[in-house]
């Protein structure tokens, strides 16, 4: 087998894992019951000299984090992944009732989704290892950047879709030359790459574990930069909260974790909240009940967020929500849409239906009190709109037949009136 270079841990009993690229999570943990993942286990006392130096070096990117990587990006990788925009977001801030908003947007990198960072990380981790096929199990998105990835990488992208996948995000996949499979249903998908895996040495691209525990530990650590860059780009300081879409949760994980690195290192003082949205319930139901076993929710009714629409989420997710102090809300089709709606009217900002998902909990927080007026908080974009175009988020949003100067200026007159609602 293959090692990844760094040592593994379980996140929930820390016993040391098999440090190979996988997805199979903590097998003590899965022996009572638990399905919980593993973590890349960093020295943080030897790699703090070395991340403070690097963030006042010359160093772009994902490689000014190097130190609290699993593998140092070449320039490649790191351009790939160039620090992602934190805007502010002042009449979404006023239209929600907060004061300070801002929107980390991460539709910048190659296939405009925050699944780049751990693509980009990923690929370069498996070429490092002499691994030469990357393989997912994906409903589009970390489909995608495996095959954009793969191809920049010079390496092997094989996708395994479910029967029903969305044909926009499969020709987006395919444009990538990605050798794609269907299986019959999502868990006949993770059996295959399971497979693949095991029997043939490939490199697991995502979450192939049933009961799922997410994906595997050194793909994470890429999405652990949204976590660095919004600390730099708010002054070193961190927000009061951040909300994400939530699946099964590899970005909220590593974010909440490299924040808390932060703080281990003296860096900050503390941890924001990580909160977020998802569809139908599992991380809800296992905050209520208090316990470590994510449930398998019941799927209630199709939705348009199908970046986030499986049915189980994840002891990490959990994890990362519960320590932090956050909170997670089962968000609506009309929520996902009007929050969608309103970050385009406000901020001009085309949100990919399920990165919608933070906005609507955020909302919710808002609503409910939870959430106060000076709270400083960062949503997550996780996607662009144009991957979800042709879904219930762009209703009302259409063109209109007019024919002279006069019905054109009626129309923009109606929609500044709408805008400033």
């Amino acid at each position: 087998m293959i090692s990844g270079g760094l040592p593994l841990v379980c996140i929930r009993c820390g016993a040391e894992g098999d440090p190979a690229p996988h997805g199979r999570g903590c097998e003590r943990c899965r022996a009572v019951g638990v399905a919980a993942n593993l973590r890349t286990d960093y020295d943080l006392t030897a790699a703090r000299e070395r991340f403070i130096a690097d963030l006042t070096g010359p160093l772009r990117g994902t490689a000014r984090y190097r130190a609290l990587l699993p593998i140092e990006p070449d320039d490649s990788a790191a351009a790939a992944t160039a620090p992602a925009p934190l805007l502010p977001a002042p009449r979404l801030a006023a239209a929600i009732g907060l004061d300070r908003l801002w929107i980390k947007d991460e539709s910048r990198g190659l296939t405009w989704s925050f699944k780049d960072r751990a693509a980009a990380i990923a690929a370069h981790h498996a070429r490092s290892l002499g691994i030469g096929v990357l393989v997912t199990a994906s409903t589009g998105n970390a489909a995608a950047a495996t095959a954009a990835h793969a191809r920049r990488a010079g390496l092997t992208a094989v996708v395994v879709f479910a029967r029903g996948v969305d044909p926009l995000m499969a020709g987006f996949v395919a444009g990538y030359g990605a050798h794609i499979a269907i299986a019959d249903t999502k868990r006949d998908r993770w059996r295959l790459v399971g497979d693949a895996v095991e029997r043939y040495g490939w490199y697991p691209m995502s979450n192939y574990s049933d009961p799922p525990v997410g994906n595997n530990p050194y793909a994470i650590d890429g999405y652990k930069p949204i976590a660095y860059e919004i600390w730099e780009q708010l002054g070193r300081s961190v927000p009061d909260a951040i909300y994400f879409p939530i699946c099964y949760g590899d970005a909220v994980a590593a974010c909440r974790r490299a924040f808390a690195e932060l703080a281990e290192m003296s860096l900050t003082t503390r941890v924001p909240e990580h909160c977020g949205g998802e569809i139908y319930g599992s991380v809800t139901a296992a905050l209520a009940s208090g316990t470590d076993t994510v449930p398998l929710a019941e799927i209630e009714h199709p939705t348009s967020a199908t970046s986030i629409s499986a049915a189980q989420s994840t002891f990490q997710a959990l994890q990362a929500i519960r320590d932090s102090g956050g909170a997670v809300h089962t968000v609506s089709e009309d929520e996902l849409a009007d929050a969608a709606r309103l970050a385009v009217l406000t901020e001009g900002v085309l949100l990919e239906t399920a990165a919608a998902a933070g906005l609507a909990a955020l909302r919710r927080d808002i609503r409910d009190g939870t959430r106060r007026r000076p709270d400083e908080v960062v949503l997550v974009a996780s996607s662009t709109g144009l991957k979800s175009l042709g879904s219930k988020i762009n209703e009302g949003i259409t063109a209109h037949q007019v024919d002279d100067v006069a019905g054109l200026a009626a129309m923009a007159q109606q929609q500044s009136e709408v805008s400033r609602r």
